[in-house]
């Protein structure tokens, strides 16, 4: 018999975590709302890519306009993340289809 661990054939648990059994009620977990997680996760990469869209076609607007307010390295590399976004987004959108696909073709 170990001191202080055991009383008679009641067994007391030593427990090192929180979520472990204590003899109580569970705590509640707040619950994992994963799929209003997910889209909001999209619609903000989505609204950034478009975000970034609007400043490179903004940036260039403004070389046309007032080409000595611009360096051209600023507008080529808002173009670039732009571009890099667009396909990122495309990318995205062509899986989350093709796993929808391959979901209705389930049968």
């Amino acid at each position: 018999m170990i001191s202080g661990i055991s009383n008679g054939n009641i067994v007391r648990m030593i427990t090192s975590d929180p979520l472990h059994s204590t003899g109580e009620a569970p705590l509640k977990r707040p619950s994992d709302d994963v799929s209003g997680s997910f889209a909001d996760m999209l619609n903000s990469a989505v609204a950034k890519s478009n975000d970034l869209q609007v400043d490179a076609e903004g940036l260039m607007k403004k070389m046309v306009i007032e080409p000595e307010s611009v360096d051209i390295h600023q507008v080529m590399i808002a173009t670039q993340k732009a571009e890099i976004a667009l396909g990122l987004t495309k990318a995205v959108r062509d899986g989350a289809l093709n796993a929808y696909r391959e979901l209705m073709n389930l049968r």
